[in-house]
């Protein structure tokens, strides 16, 4: 797993969320974090990403991503957004990751 598709699945689980809730303070994040807006690889804001790239370590797993996940948004210090992924357990994490990385995807190291 590489940074990209660790941070597209993160933007998922608080996409999901601000589906149910839409918290404007985590609409305006989302905005921002939005990896999908341009073609490139980043986000919305090229320094939340970077920021992102920044404050995790370069060997992602899918055994360790939910840890990395959880303490990049912790990090963040925004309770609104903390709230919002941890509406998912690590179990249900690792299920949705291998969903994701098993399906055709922006970002894959097979695809660019």
């Amino acid at each position: 797993m590489n940074k990209f598709e660790l941070f597209c699945m993160i933007y998922y689980v608080l996409e999901a969320e601000w589906d149910e809730n839409e918290s404007p303070q985590l609409g305006a994040f989302l905005s921002d974090a939005n990896p999908f807006l341009f073609d490139d690889i980043g986000s919305a804001d090229p320094a939340v990403f970077a920021n992102f790239c920044e404050k995790v370590p370069a060997e992602i797993t899918l055994e360790n991503s939910y840890s990395i996940a959880s303490t990049y948004v912790c990090g963040l210090k925004n309770e609104i957004i903390s709230e919002a992924f941890f509406t998912i357990d690590e179990q249900e994490w690792v299920e949705c990751v291998k969903d994701y990385l098993s399906e055709d995807h922006k970002g894959a190291s097979n695809n660019g």
